[in-house]
């Protein structure tokens, strides 16, 4: 035994290491069993949602056209607010009813649904007068053209 060096340090069984799982397991389970929580207890437990839509809040809508338009909203209580959503811009929808305004003259295409794969096309380029579209509580894509709609 006098052929060791006094200063070395022996080496580590690395089957003796404990804590390592643990370790992991804090650091990527935990916080993934509180996401899977806090989506499941939302599903579950009916909140005060404004919207009355399949998930909790009401959607968002980006502008994906090269036009300003104007988001109408209503409430539980008629209340009305009107936003302008810039091109390129995305905002969160925020009633129980939520519109764009299609002036005489443009197109509106919304790509809307769960995964907005939903397309829908509201042509008024030959009609005399403009409407309001309604979009659902998943929000949508909306391209806001002057003009006909494209292909």
């Amino acid at each position: 035994m006098a052929d060791r060096d006094r200063s070395a340090v022996r080496a580590r069984d690395p089957g003796t290491d404990r804590g390592h799982r643990g370790r992991t397991f804090a650091l990527f389970g935990l916080p993934l069993l509180v996401v899977a929580g806090v989506l499941a207890v939302s599903l579950v437990i009916p909140g005060s949602n404004i919207c009355g839509g399949p998930v909790p809040g009401c959607g968002n809508l980006r502008n994906a056209g090269p036009v300003p338009m104007d988001i109408q909203a209503a409430g539980g209580t008629a209340d009305v607010g009107t936003v302008t959503v810039q091109p390129r811009e995305r905002v969160l929808l925020f009633g129980t009813v939520s519109e764009v305004r299609v002036d005489a003259g443009q197109c509106l295409i919304v790509a809307g649904g769960a995964f907005w794969n939903a397309r829908t096309d509201i042509d008024r380029v030959a009609e005399p007068t403009g409407l309001w579209h309604a979009i659902d509580d998943w929000g949508a894509r909306v391209h806001l053209l002057d003009g006909p709609c494209l292909e």
